[in-house]
């Protein structure tokens, strides 16, 4: 049975495991899991003998506040999956627990920042900084040796990578390839709002990464590669393009791309409303 604690109740528990003999994974969700979340699970279970997950939806890296108010809770839910997955200990923070009272401290970007423009550091303005806010503070409490983390949010990766770096937390980041349902459509749980038609067009998103993958896979260049996805969702019903876009896979820059190996295919796209984002490494 899944046991939910607070940050106080987990110190307790935690205080059982000296932090230099200890193995503890970390996989941070803001709930509505699905498979792509147990395979984190299943990972850290793999090379951890402790793993702690965490539920806490962050409103910080919300720019939207309809987006937030949307996203969907299911606590009842995500405890039965994790339970199915052998996982005893949730960390489900109170909003007062990671952000106390008058406490408005963020965490300086400054270093890394260049990781966080473009692609959704354009599109979502101060969410990176909420990001990494909250995942300094729920490290803070953890106290992991590995931290799991999905390359479906790669932009994302990049920027927590650099976090633990910068802030000097002694673990290690690991990044776990993006799960997906038999149609390619990336796990996520904003998938839970779409009607099974939105889902079967969403699913064009990954079959214009993939288009785009095979066209630089050939040699036809970084233009002709984009053009080639961006035509696949244009002529897919009911998808509605963000950006379709390029990037270097460690700077994260596109004006500056290297070469075809370096190269990531990014997509952010609208289903019936609902925002979608995915992307493939060139060579993976």
């Amino acid at each position: 049975m899944v046991k939910s604690i607070n940050s106080r109740d987990y110190n307790k528990w935690r205080s059982q495991f000296p932090q230099e003999n200890s193995s503890i994974g970390f996989v941070p969700t803001m709930g509505a899991l699905h498979q792509g979340h147990l395979y984190l699970v299943q990972q850290a279970k793999r090379q951890c003998s402790q793993v702690v997950i965490s539920i806490f939806v962050n409103p910080r890296q919300f720019n939207d506040k309809n987006d937030l108010e949307n996203y969907p809770v299911q606590l009842e839910e995500d405890f039965a999956l994790l339970s199915k997955e052998g996982v005893d200990i949730v960390l489900v923070p109170s909003i007062q627990e990671i952000y106390p009272p008058n406490d408005t401290t963020s965490i300086d970007m400054t270093s890394y920042a260049h990781l966080a423009q473009g692609l959704e550091g354009d599109h979502r303005p101060g969410h990176f900084q909420g990001v990494v806010d909250v995942v300094s503070r729920l490290l803070t409490i953890v106290k992991p040796q590995k931290l799991y983390l999905g390359k479906k949010d790669y932009q994302q990766l990049n920027v927590l990578k650099a976090m633990v770096k910068k802030e000097k937390f002694a673990l290690d980041v690991i990044g776990v390839p993006t799960q997906r349902a038999s149609s390619g459509l990336a796990l996520s749980s904003r998938n839970a709002l779409l009607s099974e038609e939105g889902r079967v067009r969403a699913s064009n998103i990954y079959e214009a990464l993939q288009c785009a993958k095979a066209s630089a896979l050939h040699g036809e260049g970084l233009d002709m590669a984009c053009a080639k996805g961006k035509a696949v969702l244009q002529a897919a019903e009911g998808v509605t393009e963000e950006y379709f876009l390029i990037a270097n896979r460690h700077t994260m820059s596109i004006n500056e791309v290297g070469n075809p190996e370096e190269w990531v295919v990014f997509c952010a796209a609208h289903v019936e409303g609902v925002r979608l984002i995915d992307n493939v490494e060139v060579f993976d």
